[in-house]
C-alpha cells in the first residue's frame, strides 16, 4: 500500500533563524527534519555547510530556527506519534538580498491527511459570523418636472 502524501502546511516561515542564510548553502529543495523541542515549538534542522575552524570543508546538520506557535500546534501531535512528515525548503532570502537585512527562509510540510486529520481539525478556524440580512431598498420616486 502507497501512502497519500499531500501539502498540510505549503509555505510556513521559520522564525528565530539561527544562522547566517548566504554562508550556509542551504538551497530550494533541501530537506528539513522536524523535531520536537522542550518549549512545545518544533524546531527545524538541516543540512548545512560549516567548514572546521573556518578552512577544512565540511557539511554539518545544523539548527535553522523553529516554526511559529500555529504551525507547532498543529504538527507537534503528529511528531510525538512519530508520523512520517516531509519537510522542504520552498523560499529562500539570504542577507544581502534582504531589503530589511532580515533573512527568510519559509518551508513547506507534506504528510498523510488522513493520519493529520485529527489535529487539523482542532485547529480550523471558526466559520464567518452569518450576515444580517437588509430590507430591499425603495425605488426612487419619479418628480414631475414643470
Amino acid at each position: 500500500m502507497h501512502d497519500i502524501i499531500e501539502p498540510i502546511l505549503p509555505q510556513v516561515p521559520v522564525e528565530g533563524i539561527a544562522l547566517h542564510v548566504g554562508r550556509s548553502r542551504l538551497s530550494m529543495g533541501d530537506a528539513v527534519t522536524p523535531r520536537l523541542m522542550p518549549e512545545g515549538l518544533v524546531g527545524l534542522w538541516a543540512r548545512v555547510w560549516r567548514p572546521w575552524m573556518g578552512v577544512v570543508p565540511r557539511w554539518r546538520e545544523g539548527y535553522l530556527g523553529h516554526l511559529g506557535p500555529m504551525a507547532s500546534q498543529i504538527l507537534a501531535p503528529a511528531l510525538e506519534k512519530g508520523l512520517a512528515l516531509r519537510m522542504r525548503v520552498v523560499m529562500l532570502t539570504p542577507e544581502h538580498l534582504a531589503g530589511s537585512g532580515r533573512p527568510e527562509i519559509h518551508v513547506s510540510v507534506w504528510g498523510d491527511p488522513r493520519l493529520l486529520t485529527p489535529f487539523l481539525e482542532g485547529t480550523a478556524p471558526p466559520p464567518p459570523p452569518a450576515a444580517e440580512e437588509e430590507p430591499p431598498a425603495k425605488p426612487a420616486r419619479k418628480t414631475a418636472r414643470g
